[in-house]
């Protein structure tokens, strides 16, 4: 292809063939009902680097046609993750009703928050929006997979070995992809095909880790917690436990929510 050396070529048809893998393995382990938000981002990416393949073999690497079809296609694919990353809450908290109220307002109002950073911050700049609407919602997911990891591991919330090490790999890549683009806004021409590379290179690993998660195990919702009333709590719980509990209550009543019929 014009305009694309030969490592970035090999890792790009590696990545193509573990994303391909993934796909396979989440339909033939039945997980795509499980984790549809995240089976189709990686869907997207691998459609993604398909139309980025064809335009760069038609027009070149650094055609404008390229550039285009690069965020147009990445836009795409970052609102498939952050769809990915709320999938992977709601199955930390989803049985939890008022926590999980309150982390969907989180997740939406980040990504607002971030967009208008982003507006705001490139000058009506197209190329600087771009670049700092991706910076910034890398962050956003990096940030909202912390808490929520913190939060479980403090509340001894369980979660399925898939969604601990989905959490790890979306985690880890959004972190690569922060330095990355935190690189690129200082160093744009120079560090281009590196940048290409550290990409690809952490996204491949990430593909390989949540390969294995999949394959190693299949998908279980985490045994739902017995809510017993105030006085059981107390007497025979563990304080972290109630404590969980009170907070959701105290949130189901905040967003008027009503308790779920046993």
């Amino acid at each position: 292809m014009r305009g694309v050396d030969s490592l970035t070529q090999g890792l790009w048809a590696v990545t193509a063939i573990a994303q391909i893998l993934l796909l396979c393995l989440l339909i033939a382990r039945r997980h795509v009902s499980g984790y549809p938000a995240f089976t189709a981002y990686i869907f997207m990416t691998l459609a993604q680097s398909g139309l980025l393949f064809v335009a760069i073999k038609g027009w070149g690497y650094s055609s404008l046609v390229s550039w285009r079809i690069g965020w147009a296609t990445q836009c795409l694919v970052l609102g498939a993750r952050a769809f990915a990353v709320a999938e992977l809450c709601r199955h930390v908290l989803g049985r939890f009703r008022g926590v999980w109220v309150l982390a969907r307002w989180v997740l939406v109002t980040s990504g607002v928050l971030v967009l208008f950073y982003a507006l705001a911050a490139a000058n009506h700049k197209l190329q600087l929006v771009l670049n700092t609407a991706d910076l910034g919602l890398e962050l956003a997911i990096a940030a909202v997979i912390v808490m929520l990891l913190l939060f479980a591991r403090y509340y001894g919330v369980p979660a399925a070995p898939p969604v601990r090490w989905l959490a790890v790999g979306l985690c880890v890549y959004s972190c690569v992809s922060v330095l990355n683009d935190a690189i690129l806004e200082c160093w744009l021409r120079r560090y281009v095909s590196l940048w290409n590379v550290v990409g690809m290179a952490a996204f491949l690993a990430c593909l390989l880790l949540w390969s294995w998660a999949f394959h190693k195990a299949l998908p279980q919702s985490a045994a739902k917690p017995r809510l017993l009333d105030r006085g059981v709590y107390l007497n025979t719980v563990p304080e972290v436990n109630w404590r969980l509990h009170a907070l959701d209550q105290q949130l189901m009543r905040f967003w008027r929510l009503e308790a779920p019929r046993t």
